[in-house]
C-alpha cells in the first residue's frame, strides 16, 4: 500500500509542483513574449497608449506626439478599442 499524503501537507506539495513547472518551461522567453510574431508590437503599443492616457492630454488614445506647425502638438491617434482596457493597464 503506497504512503498517503496527509491533507495538511497537500498545499505545500501543490505549490512545489506548480513552481517546478514554471522553472522547467520558462527559459526561452525574453522580455516580450514570442518576439517576431506580433506580440512584441501589441504589448508595446498597449503600454504606450496606457502611459499616454492622462488628463494632461485630455484622455486621448495616442501612440506618439510631435511638434506641429505653430507650436501646436500633433498626435498619432490610435483609438481602435474602448478606453477601459487601457485604463486597466494604467
Amino acid at each position: 500500500m503506497p504512503p498517503r499524503i496527509r491533507p495538511e501537507r497537500l498545499p505545500p506539495w501543490l505549490l512545489l509542483l506548480a513552481l517546478s513547472t514554471l522553472f522547467l518551461c520558462s527559459f526561452d522567453k525574453g522580455y516580450l513574449y514570442r518576439i517576431g510574431v506580433g506580440h512584441d508590437w501589441d504589448t508595446a503599443k498597449n503600454l504606450t497608449i496606457a502611459e499616454n492616457l492622462s488628463p494632461d492630454h485630455y484622455f486621448r488614445l495616442f501612440l506618439g506626439r510631435q511638434q506641429g506647425p505653430g507650436a501646436a502638438p500633433t498626435y498619432e491617434m490610435y483609438s481602435r478599442f474602448p478606453v477601459g482596457g487601457y485604463a486597466l493597464i494604467k
